[in-house]
């Protein structure tokens, strides 16, 4: 194998698996290796034909990789004599990750290179490795979370919208260039929104639009905690809430959650993130005098309570319990929502209703970290969708569909042989949340061989903050056909059966 080979073809495998295709592939590996400085300025590189047989491509994907490359000034060609690589790494190459975020500044391990992070900078890049997810191939029988239901979206009335402001657009391009909090229409929406199907009542001022909750969640760390200070966090819970925190130099309090969510305690904290509607991952629904708990806890602690209202749109059964941020009386609640779940993936948009103290704050710091508000198409376009009642048609079918697939899946995994998980009851959201009954080593076994026929889904154990009890998975339906519910089932008890079989 050539020194070229080996410098390119491991990136191009790594390509292939990210669902690259082949000549896109061919090309980003190549280009990540002279980046790099695997591939030296003037190095000869294969011939097209030696190219293509090397890497398994038709000798015109290899001609078309070349030529992006060359387009992007990345090779030269000499008529007659050959293709050579044309880019001059700097010297010492890419800046590499850091080696270890989390010593003091000032030692070894801190350094990458000649650049030295801030101790904020090491906190942010330890923190966003828990939001780091692995890539898996593509399987057929995909049961992972977070997937669109694209087949249902109605993709006319959306693209009517988007196209009616394109068309409307140019001449109003400074209309809210600069504004942090966002398009006022949308802003409207989203409170009358609100109050017809939360009974959360607010105004415009109140609510800042944000480039997905995600967002949402970091600036408002950023704002309310200091370096050492406490945040109460649910265990399992979601990891953007704990990076969050961490990012700016928060400290975690692990809060205990059962079937019916979060289990108030007197935290010695100051702020609170919490799932109330639908506890993340297990989907449990936080009773009543829970509720009236937490309210009572921020209100003796002068606590702020974060309230992350996921996925509670997609409700299909049981009466909507009142969101705290309905129920908050001493202005003490910051509710965020988003529109990624409910909209197509792409469309990031997120939503803070604040306290009026909050608002102010909240948006400058928006204002600080994005300047020009992203996304204005798409918060014109979906006011627009909203205003029409595009968008409450789309939630009431989505409902129906999504309870109807719910139910079918449930009976489905209900019926595995021998029953391995206990599940949790959910009357809403996009996912089932189960534990496994068995020893944690057979759950590794039943995961191994399902992947081997194809069916994959999402791990719990990344979901815990302290080690857990038993083993957890999260099975995402709402994308699903019956047909892949039925043969992915099959699948998976198959793999039972056959484990069964083995361990007699």
């Amino acid at each position: 194998m050539s020194g070229f080979e080996i410098a390119v073809k491991p990136l191009y495998l790594r390509f292939l698996q990210e669902g690259y295709g082949k000549r896109d592939a061919l090309y980003e590996a190549i280009r990540a290796a002279m980046l790099a400085g695997a591939v030296p300025e003037g190095a000869r590189l294969p011939a097209t034909r030696l190219l293509a047989a090397s890497f398994d491509v038709s000798r015109g994907v290899a001609a078309a990789a070349y030529d992006m490359l060359h387009a992007e000034g990345y090779v030269r060609t000499a008529v007659g004599s050959g293709t050579y690589a044309a880019y001059r790494a700097p010297v010492g190459g890419l800046i590499k990750e850091t080696a270890d975020p989390v010593h003091p500044a000032g030692t070894e391990n801190a350094r990458t290179g000649k650049v030295q992070l801030s101790s904020l900078g090491r906190r942010v890049v330890a923190a966003g490795r828990r939001m780091e997810l692995s890539l898996n191939d593509r399987v057929p029988y995909d049961l992972r979370i977070g997937q669109p239901v694209i087949a249902d979206f109605p993709y006319d009335d959306w693209k009517r919208a988007v196209y009616a402001e394109i068309r409307r657009f140019p001449g109003r391009l400074q209309e809210d260039a600069f504004r942090a909090e966002g398009h006022e229409p949308l802003r409207s929406a989203i409170v009358r929104h609100l109050v017809t199907t939360k009974g959360i009542r607010a105004n415009p001022e109140q609510v800042v639009v944000t480039n997905g909750s995600m967002q949402a969640l970091a600036l408002i760390a950023m704002l309310l905690l200091d370096p050492g200070d406490p945040a109460v966090v649910e265990d399992p819970g979601y990891p953007g809430t704990w990076a969050s925190v961490e990012a700016a130099g928060g400290r975690l309090i692990a809060a205990k959650v059962d079937r019916r969510g979060i289990v108030p305690e007197d935290w010695p904290a100051r702020l609170l993130f919490v799932t109330p509607s639908r506890q993340f991952p297990t989907g449990g629904v936080l009773p009543m005098e829970r509720r009236a708990a937490l309210l009572d806890w921020a209100a003796r602690r002068n606590a702020v309570i974060v309230e992350d209202d996921y996925d509670s749109e997609f409700r299909w059964g049981g009466r909507p319990v009142e969101p705290l941020k309905a129920m908050d009386q001493g202005g003490c609640v910051i509710y965020i929502g988003t529109f990624s779940r409910t909209m197509l993936r792409d469309v990031r948009i997120g939503y803070a209703v604040l306290p009026d103290g909050l608002v102010e704050p909240f948006r400058r710091a928006k204002a600080w970290t994005e300047p020009h508000p992203t996304d204005l198409i798409w918060q014109r376009a979906l006011a627009r969708f909203m205003a029409a009642g595009a968008y409450a048609r789309h939630l009431r079918r989505m409902q129906r569909i999504c309870g109807t697939r719910m139910q079918r899946f449930r009976e489905r995994l209900e019926k595995l042989p021998g029953e391995p998980f206990d599940w949790y009851p959910s009357v809403s959201g996009m996912h089932v949340y189960g534990e496994w009954r068995r020893d944690p080593g057979e759950y590794d076994a039943f995961r191994a061989a399902c992947l081997e026929r194809g069916v994959v889904w999402t791990d719990g154990d990344r979901y815990r903050l302290t080690p857990p009890v038993r083993r957890s998975a999260m099975f995402g339906f709402a994308h699903l056909d019956d047909w892949t519910m039925d043969a992915a089932a099959e699948r998976m008890a198959d793999a039972l059966l056959h484990l069964r079989g083995r361990r007699r």
